[in-house]
């Protein structure tokens, strides 16, 4: 062959494997996601750590992520109004509360109508370092995410367009959003600013950040056991990185006939958008900072306890049998990355002390945008609790004191 006939040969090939490549379906999510510009994911925090190729990175500040206050203000404001459901009883904080770890200490999530959801609602706090979003992570980013709980029908079921016209025609949001962004109130800066708030609800100060940053922050000895019984049965292998998961995918149990005690009807997890057989009941793994807040576990909520997880996933994935003294002793180490925020007393606050906690935990002085007031608060809390899935509330007049709810 001469050298001609090679190069037309190669040229040959590399347009045929061009034309194959441009053939497979394309994922409109996955070409957008390609095609973005903006800031670097946030799970690459700390690459250049001493412990960036060990097994745990500490978080970085949350200062570390500059961002604009004025987004900062229009996201809180967003994420905590009910107007964004179709039935004005249904905010983003519903199911993301503060202080239920980012969660809503129920075992199947409640939308609007008392419509139950599908799948156990997983924690905001620190979502921003996770892969993608979603126990199927079917969403690349914040952004992406933050607008699909809008039209879901089982959680906020509105129609976007009318949502769009609504902030539009609303004055303050109006005020707010153009501040923030130069084309006003759109889908996509709807979104941005949902997930920046997403962003803010980072915490970085747990006794086990602490211990990552300064190895002069020690742990108790209780805590030191569990975590090297956590390393040694092999929960690290799919808990690591900077969030301790968040970066994978991986089987509910080693086996699918375990799995499948864990599949409500209908369950496929990550199978049902990829369609593999091998995707049946896998899930992304969850990040486990402010794990011990965040009961009950499992994508279906079907474990009570953070005790009872450990015992089940040792057996389930590392086929370990853990004694009292193992489980007494990961649960200790789990613990520690538990942030301070939740060590405030803020179990006890009314809203607007809630609220002007979760403010004071920004890196930034926040504006006063336009917030759920205890009122309106009071009116969807009474609308979860019909639904017998909510927290208990204390219904004082212009007091809605929050407690935790059965898991």
């Amino acid at each position: 062959m001469t050298r001609l006939q090679f190069a037309r040969f190669t040229v040959g090939l590399l347009v045929a494997s061009s034309i194959h490549v441009f053939a497979q379906p394309i994922d409109p999510d996955y070409q957008a996601f390609l095609q973005a510009k903006g800031e670097a994911p946030w799970i690459i925090a700390n690459a250049d750590h001493p412990l960036a190729n060990s097994a745990y990175r500490p978080i970085p500040p949350l200062a570390t992520f500059p961002a604009d206050t004025a987004k900062r203000d229009l996201g809180f404001a967003l994420f905590h109004d009910t107007s964004l459901s179709s039935d004005g009883t249904v905010a983003c904080n519903t199911c993301h509360m503060g202080m239920m770890g980012g969660t809503d200490g129920m075992t199947i999530a409640r939308g609007v109508n008392g419509e139950r959801g599908s799948r156990n609602t997983p924690t905001v706090f620190n979502a921003a370092f996770n892969f993608r979003q979603f126990w199927d992570g079917r969403a690349f980013d914040l952004d992406t995410q933050s607008i699909e709980p809008i039209t879901n029908p089982v959680e906020m079921g509105h129609n976007l367009e009318v949502v769009i016209n609504n902030l539009q025609a609303d004055t303050r949001y109006t005020a707010l959003f153009e501040q923030a962004y130069s084309d006003g109130v759109t889908v996509a800066n709807l979104a941005n600013a949902l997930s920046q708030h997403t962003k803010d609800m980072t915490r970085t100060d747990s006794p086990f950040n602490d211990y990552l940053t300064d190895s002069n922050n020690q742990l108790s000895e209780q805590a030191m056991r569990g975590k090297e019984r956590f390393n040694a049965v092999g929960c690290v292998s799919c808990h690591n990185g900077i969030n301790l998961g968040g970066n994978s995918y991986q089987p509910v149990a080693s086996s699918l006939s375990t799995a499948l005690q864990y599949a409500l009807p209908g369950e496929q997890g990550l199978a049902e958008r990829t369609g593999r057989e091998q995707d049946q009941l896998v899930f992304k793994v969850p990040q486990l900072h402010n794990v011990a807040m965040t009961a009950p576990y499992y994508h279906d909520g079907s474990v009570g306890t953070l005790p009872d997880a450990i015992r089940r996933m040792a057996n389930h994935q590392s086929g370990r049998v853990l004694s009292d003294e193992d489980v007494a002793d990961i649960t200790a180490f789990l613990t520690t990355l538990n942030s301070a925020f939740f060590n405030t007393g803020m179990h006890n606050m009314n809203n607007s002390q809630l609220q002007d906690a979760m403010r004071r935990q920004m890196p930034d002085a926040m504006g006063q945008g336009h917030m759920m007031h205890d009122q309106e608060h009071m009116q969807h809390m009474r609308h979860m609790q019909n639904g017998h899935h909510a927290p208990a509330v204390n219904d004082t007049e212009n007091n809605a004191t929050h407690q935790h709810g059965a898991h």
